[in-house]
C-alpha cells in the first residue's frame, strides 16, 4: 500500500475499527487531506506514524 503525504496531516492516532483491526487515522474530515492506513498492530501503527511524519509533503510513502 502507498499514500501521497498531504500538506496538512493533523493529529495522527491509532484507532480500532469495527471489524477488530487497527488503522492509523487523522482528525481531518475532508478527502484531500484525510488519511486512513490499515495496520497489523499498535507497534506497526506507530512505525507508520513515524514514516508519515518524516516524509515531505507530496512524497509517496510505501508500506
Amino acid at each position: 500500500m502507498h499514500i501521497i503525504r498531504p500538506k496538512i496531516i493533523g493529529t495522527l492516532k491509532i484507532h480500532k475499527m469495527l471489524a477488530g483491526n487497527w488503522a492509523v487515522m487523522n482528525d481531518i474530515k475532508n478527502p484531500p487531506n484525510k488519511i486512513i492506513v490499515p495496520c497489523r498492530s499498535l507497534l506497526h501503527g506507530e512505525e507508520i506514524i513515524e514514516k508519515i511524519k518524516a516524509a515531505k509533503p507530496g512524497e509517496t510513502i510505501h508500506f
